[in-house]
C-alpha cells in the first residue's frame, strides 16, 4: 500500500506533472532549491575560510566528520605554531600538528598528552642512562697488557665480605673485560669470587685468579691444607698466584717457601709469591726458594711510590713482578694537585692518572671497586697515556701517605 503524502508533497508532485505535460519548469519550487543552493554553497564557503584562517579550527560537535585536513607537506598560512617552531619540526610534521583541538576539553587531553609525551622521554633517557652503564664499545675495546702471563691489571677484593655484593662485583668486572681477580683466605670470599667465576662466560685459561695464605697457616703443613682449602672454596683445580699476605705469625722463609715450592711442583699453583715484603725480606726470599719469587704486592700509588722496592725488583738476578694495591690511595688522590692537573689535561679522573702512572712504572695495579660504575671508570684507566711530563710532574709530588700500616707490619719491626 502506498503510503499518505503530505499536502507539501503532493503540491510539488502536482507542479512537476504539470511541467511535463507543457514543457515548462515548475518555477516557483525551482526558485525555492536555487535560493537553497547558493545559501548553502555561501555558508559552506565562509565556514570554510574561517577554518582556514584558524588553522583547522574544528567547527563544533561532529564537525569531525567533515573536517577538512591540511595536506601533509603544506603549511598553512601564517606557518607553523610557536611551538613546532620551537621544536625544529619538518614542514610534514608541522602540518601534522596543525590541527587545534575544539573545545576546553581536548585542550586539557592536548594537555595531558603533551605531558606523557614529555614522561616517556624522561623515561627513555632513564632506559639510555642504564644503558650507558653497559659495557660499551669504550670499555670493550681495550685490554690489559700483560706480563710474563699476568694482565697488569685487575680487581682487588679486600673488604668485600658481603657474597652477593662480591659476586656481582666480579661478575660485572668479568664482564667489562677484567681477567685478573684478586682475592685471598683473609678476605672470607674465595666462594664468592669463585661463584662468579663459575657464572661467568669466560673461559678458565683466560683468567688470572690470585689467592693468599694468612699468616696464621704459613707453617709447612698448614700451608698445603691451607691451599687445598681455597682451591675448594674458589671451585678451582689450580690458582694462578698464590701469595704469603704477610711475613709475620708461622712465617719462615724456608720453612714455608718449601711448602710453596711443593703446591707448584703438584700443579695446584702456577706461581709463588709474596706480599709486603721489605726489600731484605724479599732478598732472603729469593735467596731461599727452590722456586722462584714470581711477585710481591705492596701497597703502592703516587704517595707512596715504593722507589727502592721497584729499583730492586727490576734487577736482572731478582725479576719479581711489583704488584699494587691500593693504587689510587682509597681515593686520596682526589685531593692532589699534581694529579688533577693531569687528569684535566687527559679529561679523565685523578683516579685513572695514578692508575695509568702504575703502568708507566710496570707496576699491576689492583685497585678495588663495587660499584659498575667505578669498575668501568678504573677499567677506561687502560685508555688513558702519560707522556714524560705527566709522569714527571707525578713524580715530583712532595707528600707522603702509608693507609695500611698495621704494627705488625714488617717495616714497623
Amino acid at each position: 500500500m502506498d503510503e499518505p503524502r503530505t499536502n507539501t508533497e503532493e503540491s510539488r508532485a502536482e507542479e512537476t506533472t504539470r511541467g511535463a505535460e507543457t514543457g515548462e519548469t515548475p518555477r516557483r519550487s525551482n526558485v525555492l532549491w536555487r535560493a537553497l543552493a547558493v545559501g548553502t554553497a555561501f555558508a559552506a564557503g565562509f565556514l570554510l575560510g574561517k577554518r582556514s584562517e584558524k588553522g583547522g579550527l574544528s567547527l563544533g560537535p561532529g564537525a569531525a566528520e567533515t573536517e577538512v585536513r591540511p595536506t601533509p607537506g603544506t603549511p598553512e598560512r601564517g606557518g607553523p605554531t610557536d611551538r613546532e617552531a620551537g621544536r625544529g619540526g619538518t614542514a610534514d610534521e608541522g602540518a601534522a600538528t596543525a590541527e587545534q583541538p575544539s573545545s576546553m576539553g581536548s585542550v586539557a587531553g592536548e594537555a595531558e598528552r603533551e605531558r606523557e609525551r614529555e614522561r616517556a622521554g624522561e623515561e627513555e633517557t632513564e632506559s639510555e642512562r642504564g644503558e650507558e652503564s653497559e659495557p660499551g664499545e669504550d670499555v670493550t675495546a681495550l685490554s690489559a697488557p700483560s706480563t710474563r702471563g699476568m694482565p697488569m691489571f685487575g680487581l682487588g677484593t679486600y673488604q668485600m665480605d658481603d657474597h652477593d655484593e662480591c659476586v656481582e662485583s666480579v661478575r660485572t668486572a668479568l664482564e667489562m673485560g677484567y681477567r685478573h681477580i684478586d682475592t685471598a683466605e683473609m678476605y672470607e670470599n674465595e666462594s664468592a669470587v669463585g661463584d662468579a667465576i663459575a657464572e661467568s662466560d669466560v673461559p678458565r685459561d683466560d683468567l688470572f685468579v690470585a689467592t693468599k695464605v694468612s699468616p696464621d697457616n704459613l707453617d709447612y703443613d698448614h700451608v698445603l691444607t691451607s691451599a687445598e682449602e681455597s682451591l675448594d672454596r674458589l671451585g678451582l683445580d689450580y690458582v694462578d698466584l698464590l701469595y704469603v699476605h704477610w711475613p709475620t705469625g708461622e712465617y719462615e722463609a724456608a720453612d714455608t717457601l718449601e711448602a710453596f715450592a711443593e703446591l707448584r711442583e703438584e700443579g695446584l699453583i702456577e706461581e709463588i709469591g709474596v706480599s709486603n715484603f721489605t726489600v731484605d725480606l724479599l732478598e732472603e726470599a729469593v735467596d731461599v726458594a727452590e722456586e722462584p719469587i714470581f711477585a710481591d704486592q705492596v701497597e703502592m700509588h703516587p704517595l707512596l711510590p715504593q722507589d727502592e722496592l721497584r729499583e730492586f725488583c727490576a734487577q736482572e738476578d731478582v725479576d719479581v713482578e711489583l704488584v699494587a694495591y691500593s693504587p689510587i690511595a682509597r681515593g686520596d688522590v682526589d685531593d692532589v694537585d699534581e694529579l688533577r692537573e693531569v687528569a684535566e689535561k687527559h679529561d679523565a679522573t685523578p683516579a685513572q692518572v695514578s692508575l695509568a702512572w702504575c703502568r708507566e712504572k710496570d707496576v699491576t695495579a689492583i685497585p678495588k671497586a663495587t660499584s659498575r660504575d667505578h669498575l668501568r671508570e678504573n677499567w677506561l684507566s687502560l685508555g688513558i697515556e702519560l707522556d714524560e711530563e705527566d709522569v714527571a710532574k707525578i713524580d715530583g709530588i712532595d707528600r707522603e701517605e702509608r693507609l695500611v700500616d698495621p704494627d705488625r707490619a714488617p717495616w714497623n719491626g
